[in-house]
């Protein structure tokens, strides 16, 4: 038996350890990725998300818009568009997180989402937000 690390795993492995884990909790559901993305005329993405639906809570893991776009409503599009395939998945909760040093807690608490905990710990005293909103 042999540990494999791989930084970049390619999509099939990813999807064989999702459907593993379907398979073993097929009375609560399933769980599986998404990824939604904003692209400029010529197709380089500008805005983007992704994240997974689990049990009936959609997470978003990652939010990022183009630095010369922000303040321009790309990033509430987005979390919009997250919440409304969560609500059409059956989700009930959407939850986000983000780090102290960055400043995403008021655009996400502007959203409605509010502090469900702090996970401390991490570099340079920083720690991890995690917040939460009821479909």
């Amino acid at each position: 038996m042999r540990f494999e690390i791989n930084i970049t795993p390619n999509q099939e492995d990813i999807e064989y350890l999702t459907d593993k884990i379907n398979q073993e909790s097929m009375e609560f559901g399933s769980t599986y990725n998404f990824g939604l993305f904003l692209r400029d005329e010529k197709n380089n993405i500008i805005a983007g998300c992704n994240g997974s639906v689990i049990y009936g809570c959609i997470y978003t893991d990652q939010l990022w818009v183009d630095h010369d776009r922000r303040n321009k409503d790309l990033g509430r599009q987005l979390m919009e568009a997250i919440e409304n395939y969560g609500i059409e998945n059956g989700c009930k909760m959407a939850t986000v997180t983000t780090m102290s040093f960055q400043k995403a807690r008021q655009f996400y608490e502007k959203l409605g989402y509010t502090v469900d905990f702090k996970r401390k710990g991490y570099i340079m005293n920083t720690s991890v937000i995690f917040l939460k909103k009821l479909l």
